[in-house]
């Protein structure tokens, strides 16, 4: 063999040892940027399932009177977001009102229908009333008019178990709306 054919051969050998290393190299960063958008995209994949209620035990019938009178429960489950997990959450709470003689309850969310702020209960005058904007509402959650609130206080499902558990299927609601959106 004479020097000019071994030195036209090397090239192509390098040639086809650079095209390996630069395909061998390309696949091996594929794999961590491929992990990477799985991590980043595995909230949304995981999502939030809208629209089925979910009950949370918030109190016993006992600790409810049955005055009439309404009073506020915390509600507290264990709270996920994007990627924490937090056990035993404050999520919101709810007013728990059951008529003389009746096991039945109503509930009603905290959360005023027109700017989001806590309801609180007027003893005396026996409504609800907003300290944000002075949106007032009945024992039974209706709006008093004249009133900033587009619609009166949203009521929760509830059911009473056979042990005497409240649970409620609690949610929120976009404030500032006529129609009860569901927040996810």
């Amino acid at each position: 063999m004479n020097d000019r054919s071994v030195s036209a051969e090397a090239p192509r050998r390098n040639f086809i040892l650079e095209l390996w290393s630069c395909l061998l190299g390309g696949i091996a960063a594929l794999f961590p940027f491929l992990t990477g958008v799985a991590v980043f995209l595995d909230p949304l994949r995981r999502g939030a399932k809208a629209g089925q209620a979910r009950f949370l035990r918030v109190a016993t019938l006992d600790a409810v009177p049955d005055d009439g009178l309404p009073r506020q429960f915390p509600v507290i489950r264990d709270a996920t977001d994007a990627w924490n997990y937090s056990p035993n959450e404050r999520v919101g709470a709810v007013y728990l009102r059951r008529m003389p003689g009746e096991s039945q309850v109503k509930a009603f969310n905290v959360v005023c229908p027109h700017a989001g702020c806590f309801v609180g209960f007027d003893a005396q005058g026996r409504f609800f009333q907003c300290p944000c904007h002075t949106s007032s509402f009945t024992l039974d959650g209706e709006v008093i008019r004249p009133s900033p609130s587009p619609r009166g206080m949203d009521p929760l499902e509830v059911r009473v178990t056979d042990e005497g558990a409240i649970e409620v299927a609690f949610v929120n609601y976009y404030p500032g709306k006529e129609a009860r959106i569901e927040k996810n």
